[in-house]
């Protein structure tokens, strides 16, 4: 097969979206050649709490986040089933959509590490490549999951539909959601955000940032 533009999923919670988001996003996008890479909030999470903020809030948010950069696409499209939010539905809608494309499913380290835990995890080496971003403290993966993905780069991902596995190298903002929210709690702002993000959560009264705040950002329109 000869060599064809990879599409990108990146799904999460986003609650809210931070800097370390969107710094990975880019940075895949960017190794595989500027790929489109699809944000895609999820509706029900179906291994962890459900989301503070309501799915307009959260996409809303992630617009803004992702106004200047061209090649990140805010997708509502699991927010749109009905359901928990499963990533290997939501790899199999987008494999359908596109049958010859190589696709990679963004994921993170600590994820990687358990995922011959999830279900069906063998499907989706038939499904998507995976790009997996360094966290803090991660565990191996198990051999059995390193044998079904095994590691490449990134002309070898855009060679073929599935199966290999890109681990990126660089560091990323070691940043947590919860500690955003604890933060815009406190103090109404973190840094991790992008100030239109900030400003959009102070003036929509988001994760119950005090009434008053003394940050010089503006609302965003």
């Amino acid at each position: 097969m000869r060599n064809s533009a990879p599409l990108v999923l990146f799904g999460g919670t986003f609650d809210p979206v931070h800097r370390a988001h969107i710094s990975a996003a880019r940075a895949v996008s960017k190794v595989l050649g500027d790929a489109p890479v699809h944000l895609l909030p999820n509706a029900v999470p179906p291994h962890r709490p459900q989301p503070t903020a309501d799915a307009e809030q959260r996409l809303a948010m992630l617009r803004l986040a992702c106004h200047e950069h061209p090649s990140l696409i805010v997708d509502d499209w699991e927010l749109r089933q009905q359901g928990p939010s499963y990533s290997l539905k939501t790899l199999q809608h987008f494999r359908q959509q596109h049958p010859e494309a190589p696709l990679v499913f963004m994921i993170g380290a600590d994820s990687f590490a358990s995922l011959h835990h999830w279900h069906r995890w063998q499907d989706y080496a038939t499904l998507c490549h995976l790009a997996v971003v360094p966290r803090p403290d991660s565990k191996l993966a198990s051999g059995e999951v390193l044998a079904a993905f095994p590691e490449s780069d990134a002309y070898g991902l855009c060679g073929q539909p599935a199966g290999l596995r890109l681990m990126l190298k660089r560091p990323f903002l070691d940043v947590s959601a919860t500690a955003i929210r604890e933060a815009l709690a406190r103090k109404g702002d973190c840094p991790a955000l992008d100030p239109a993000v900030s400003a959009h959560i102070r003036g929509h009264h988001l994760y119950n940032v005090p009434t008053t705040t003394h940050s010089t950002d503006h609302e965003a329109p």
